[in-house]
C-alpha cells in the first residue's frame, strides 16, 4: 500500500489555523471576564488629590516676612534732645551730642527723646526682660535681651507695664515716658541705647540695620 504524503503547504497551514483559534478563544474569554469587573468612578486622580497633602508648598506659604526693628515710641510728638556721640562725627556734631551734669560734659552713649506730653515706650524687637531697676539720675530703668549678642537699655520711665523675665514682642508697651535729671526740662523723656556685642551702636543707625546681621 502506497502511503500519502502531506502536501509541503498543508502542515504550516494547519499550524496558522490553530494559532488563529486559540488567539481568539483567549480574546474572548478575556473581553467576558472584563465586563463582569464593576470599577469604581471614584478610583482617579482627582479624587486620591483630594486627600493628598502636597510635599513641597506654595512659594507664598514658605516665606514669611522677616520683622522689623521698630522704634521706642510712635508718638510724632517725640524729638531728638540729644543725639549719639560718636567720634567720627564733626566738632559741632559732637558737642550738640554731650550730656551736661553736675559741671561735667558726659559723652551720650545713647539718644534722648522728649515731648511735651507723655509718650508710651516700646520694645525695639522681641526679647526677654532681663533687668529692671531705678537709677537716681537716670530713673526706672528696663533692659531687654533679643539675643546672645543683643540688649537694648530703656531709662526714664515714670511707669513700668513690665516684670523681669517677661517674653515680649517687638512693639509690646513696655512702660510710660517720665523724666531724669539730664534734661530737667522736659517731663517726658527715653534715654534709649542698644549694645551689640558689649558696644554700643547709634539707634538713629540701628532701626534701620537687619535684625539677622546683629545675631
Amino acid at each position: 500500500m502506497n502511503k500519502r504524503k502531506l502536501k509541503g503547504f498543508v502542515l504550516p497551514t494547519v499550524y496558522v489555523m490553530v494559532i488563529g483559534i486559540l488567539f481568539i478563544s483567549i480574546s474572548f474569554i478575556g473581553s467576558a471576564l472584563q465586563s463582569k469587573v464593576k470599577y469604581d468612578d471614584n478610583l482617579s486622580v482627582n479624587a486620591l488629590e483630594d486627600d493628598v497633602t502636597p510635599v513641597i508648598k506654595n512659594e507664598e506659604e514658605t516665606n514669611t516676612t522677616d520683622k522689623k526693628i521698630v522704634k521706642p515710641f510712635t508718638s510724632t510728638a517725640v524729638s531728638i534732645s540729644k543725639s549719639y556721640y560718636d567720634m567720627q562725627d564733626d566738632e559741632k556734631t559732637q558737642q550738640n551730642s554731650l550730656v551736661y551734669y553736675e559741671n561735667t560734659y558726659l559723652q551720650n552713649s545713647g539718644v534722648l527723646y522728649s515731648s511735651k506730653e507723655a509718650f508710651d515706650i516700646l520694645s525695639v524687637y522681641d526679647g526677654t526682660v532681663t533687668n529692671i531697676s531705678e537709677d537716681e539720675i537716670l530713673g526706672n530703668v528696663v533692659e531687654i535681651t533679643h539675643n546672645p549678642n543683643l540688649k537694648t537699655i530703656y531709662y526714664s520711665l515714670g511707669e513700668i507695664l513690665v516684670k523681669k523675665d517677661d517674653v515680649i514682642n517687638s512693639g509690646t508697651i513696655i512702660g510710660k515716658s517720665g523724666s531724669n535729671l539730664l534734661d530737667e526740662e522736659q517731663d517726658n523723656c527715653l534715654l534709649f541705647e542698644v549694645y551689640y556685642n558689649g558696644n554700643t551702636i547709634d539707634p538713629e543707625d540701628f532701626y534701620n540695620m537687619n535684625i539677622n546681621d546683629l545675631q
